[in-house]
């Protein structure tokens, strides 16, 4: 990927509109995704992700070329997210997310019903989980960063987004086991996709 992160930037920063067309087309669902799981609200997400690809647009210059483009984009996104989380503070929670993915494996109708409710359940685990640790939830599980570049993204010592990553964990699992849902799923790499 470093090679097209690489063809992507040049292009920005040479205005090119195929550059601009490959880099939305690369980044717009996961970071739709990503900021959709933090805000937990449909137009807030729209309007944040369009906000993240201009300010991608005006800042392409300040990307350090050894830098990796996909996570440099999360990191605007992200701070893009806490922006809004600051103007909106004294504002009431909007309503929790209905989660809308589906079961994509298996063909057993009940199978799927059962996988994508035990994901809505984890969801809703998720959404009730303090800023701090939905945040590193969402960055590692959704957006697929390690920690290393979870920390980046959200500028703080990869030991904050271990112990928060822990933290979650911890939590959701005691949440969860009321719950019935698999306390193995938990811990599942990109069990939250």
């Amino acid at each position: 990927m470093a090679a097209v992160d690489r063809s992507i930037v040049n292009g920005l920063r040479r205005g090119e509109g195929q550059a601009y067309e490959l880099a939305v087309n690369l980044l717009l669902t996961p970071l739709y995704r990503f900021l959709l799981r933090l805000c937990r609200d449909r137009s807030v997400a729209e309007d944040l992700t369009q906000e993240t690809f201009i300010a991608v647009w005006r800042g392409i210059d300040s990307l350090r070329q050894e830098a990796c483009f996909r996570s440099w984009v999360f990191g605007i996104a992200y701070r893009q997210y806490l922006s809004f989380r600051r103007r909106n503070a004294r504002r009431p929670e909007t309503e929790r997310l209905e989660e809308d993915e589906r079961a994509r494996n298996g063909t057993d109708p009940h199978a799927m019903a059962e996988q994508a409710e035990e994901k809505q359940r984890l969801w809703r685990a998720v959404a009730d989980l303090p800023n701090a640790l939905r945040e590193a939830v969402c960055l590692t599980q959704l957006g697929g960063f390690s920690y290393r570049e979870a920390a980046r993204v959200s500028g703080v010592p990869v030991g904050t987004i271990k112990s928060r990553m822990n933290a979650a964990y911890r939590m959701l699992r005691e949440n969860l086991l009321a719950g019935e849902v698999n306390e193995d799923a938990v811990r599942e790499p990109g069990c939250l996709r």
